[in-house]
């Protein structure tokens, strides 16, 4: 089988971590008219640029002619060594970028890491690896991407829109990508950050077993699945205030100027 052209790519989830993507990618996995590749993420702009565009192309070699937008959700595609590689080879796609408070997208992304990392708090993560700050400066991603792209083929987006009102939310998602965006969604309701049993699914990726993963998602187990990490809710400890507060002064600058270039308050991110 021959490789799709790159033309047959129509869009990019950009980012970010922990910002409500792995929902996202299940809904637009669900929608005929959408294709994504089996794996959520090959991580190609950001960790294997070296493989080269072959390599690339060859996730999508599926592509049905039902699809009328296809693409990848890639939560480093925002990172700004990642930009200008994504612009070269794909310079007309649509991009969207899903944003968080930084406070909490930096704690959440802890709490997923913290087992397989070994740390032993929430400072020793912000100390030992950098990725957590600037992960949440968001506005130097988004002004790597308006160097490349229009404004126009962007849609920036909010973790706060998604739990205020899920199906407007993809609604704004599918429009933009160009297709039926009056279709039910069965995440509707479901947690926004749930991850799919995530160990199971680390340990079957490692072996090779991403095509299971996704027969397990789409069955009524996946269903399941969803639904009872969704009436478990949230297991975190509350963070050390003193680490909120120094993380609100950090952030504060970087949240006032993607405020003004989104136009939107996000006064409430910058409160304790």
């Amino acid at each position: 089988m021959s490789l799709p052209s790159p033309s047959v790519i129509t869009f990019f989830m950009v980012g970010c971590q922990r910002c409500g993507t792995t929902w996202t990618a299940a809904a637009l996995r669900d929608h005929p008219e959408v294709y994504q590749p089996v794996k959520k993420q090959s991580y190609f702009f950001d960790r294997y640029y070296d493989k080269g565009i072959d390599w690339y192309l060859n996730f999508f070699k599926d592509v049905e002619p039902q699809h009328k937008a296809v693409g990848e959700i890639a939560t480093g595609y925002c990172l700004p060594g990642s930009v200008p590689l994504m612009a070269k080879h794909f310079p007309d796609v649509k991009l969207m970028m899903v944003m968080r408070n930084p406070i909490d997208r930096a704690y959440s992304n802890y709490q997923t890491r913290k087992v397989e990392e070994g740390w032993s708090s929430f400072e020793d993560a912000i100390e030992e690896d950098a990725e957590f700050l600037e992960r949440g400066q968001y506005i130097d991603q988004v002004e790597a991407l308006l160097e490349h792209y229009d404004r126009d083929n962007i849609l920036f987006l909010l973790y706060d829109d998604l739990n205020k009102d899920d199906r407007a939310y993809l609604t704004k998602i599918l429009d933009f990508i160009g297709v039926d965006s009056e279709r039910e969604s069965k995440l509707f309701g479901q947690r926004k950050n749930a991850a799919i049993f995530p160990r199971l699914r680390k340990w079957l990726h490692l072996i090779g077993l991403d095509s299971f993963v996704h027969m397990i998602r789409k069955s009524v187990i996946g269903d399941w699945l969803r639904r009872n990490r969704k009436n478990k809710g949230s297991a975190y400890q509350p963070m050390n205030p003193e680490t909120k507060k120094k993380l609100i002064e950090h952030f504060l600058p970087y949240n006032d100027r993607l405020a003004s270039l989104l136009e939107r308050d996000l006064s409430h991110w910058n409160s304790e």
